[in-house]
């Protein structure tokens, strides 16, 4: 029989350290028996922290704090069942709409969100996203130009930021996934693309999904095309709470699918923000779970 971990008592006992060669922070979640649970960060009124739910063990989050969201990254959950993907072309929600979750025959890494009642109706400005907590410091916002206008011009002057994130590691040190938020302005397309480089130690193959705290318009989603510039995009609106199922290719395995130069296999896609005709800004905040290709399980 497992145990009971309740969030309101239990103490952290995962390290928060600056990552040696990335942007952001590194925790080692883990992968053994015992249950592992990171400090807490705020942002804008929510509240997350990260939890190894060691297997047979049940988590009881603060339901008097807020509304509830837990996204899992890795492994699986039995009640309510959910693994780290939902099907292709499938949106659902991430709500708890129960006082636990509980971790099967397998542990399962989590993200535990809390809306406070501190949150905003809608995202406004940038400066509402500043991080705080443990090294809060590492959590600095920055423009998409900023970032990769030396790699492509494509960004320059979109009002679109990101800000470094959560690299989340296992038992050996290995990077099992690296978590990250972004927004997107009205209208901002954050481009069309399909992950295609060649992976490398600072930037491992992944098969991400996407968890959306924030769809400014109501009108921002993802969407596939067949090729950039191609006129005809299918759309997939997601809302607060809601993730999506794999965009990425599907190997026999049921991981990811690898190209030969071991990058996963993706299609053309890309998040496109919408537009309300309303004065003022009203950002899309989307937070990103790149899970590398070795704990891409989807089924």
């Amino acid at each position: 029989m497992g145990n009971n971990i309740d969030l309101r008592q239990a103490r952290p006992n995962v390290d928060v350290v600056k990552h040696a060669t990335r942007h952001g922070v590194s925790l080692a979640m883990g992968q053994g028996p015992v249950t592992r649970i990171s400090p807490v960060w705020t942002m804008a009124g929510w509240r997350l922290q990260f939890v190894r739910l060691a297997a047979g063990d049940t988590l009881l989050p603060d339901q008097n704090a807020g509304g509830v969201f837990v996204k899992v990254i890795e492994g699986s959950t039995s009640a309510p069942m959910r693994r780290a993907y939902p099907t292709v072309g499938e949106v659902v929600s991430t709500r708890l709409a129960q006082p636990t979750i509980s971790a099967g025959a397998e542990s399962a890494l989590l993200a535990v969100y809390t809306r406070t009642p501190g949150a905003p109706s809608n995202i406004t400005r940038v400066d509402q996203l500043a991080i705080g907590g443990p090294l809060a410091e590492a959590f600095g916002w920055q423009t998409f130009e900023q970032r990769y206008s030396a790699v492509t011009p494509f960004f320059n002057g979109a009002d679109a930021h990101l800000v470094p994130g959560f690299h989340l590691l296992d038992s050996s040190g290995a990077e099992i996934a690296y978590v990250f938020f972004w927004t997107a302005g009205k209208g901002v397309d954050l481009s069309t693309h399909n992950h295609g480089h060649m992976p490398h130690a600072d930037g491992p193959a992944f098969a991400e999904v996407h968890q959306v705290l924030y769809n400014g318009t109501g009108s921002g989603g993802m969407y596939r095309t067949a090729e950039p510039g191609a006129a005809e995009r299918s759309r997939l609106p997601m809302y607060t709470g809601e993730e999506h199922g794999p965009f990425f290719a599907i190997a026999a395995n049921g991981y990811a699918r690898l190209r030969e130069n071991g990058a996963v296999e993706y299609p053309w896609h890309g998040w496109q923000a919408g537009q309300d005709g309303v004065p003022g800004q009203a950002y899309d905040l989307v937070c990103a779970y790149e899970i590398t290709a070795p704990y891409s399980r989807v089924a």
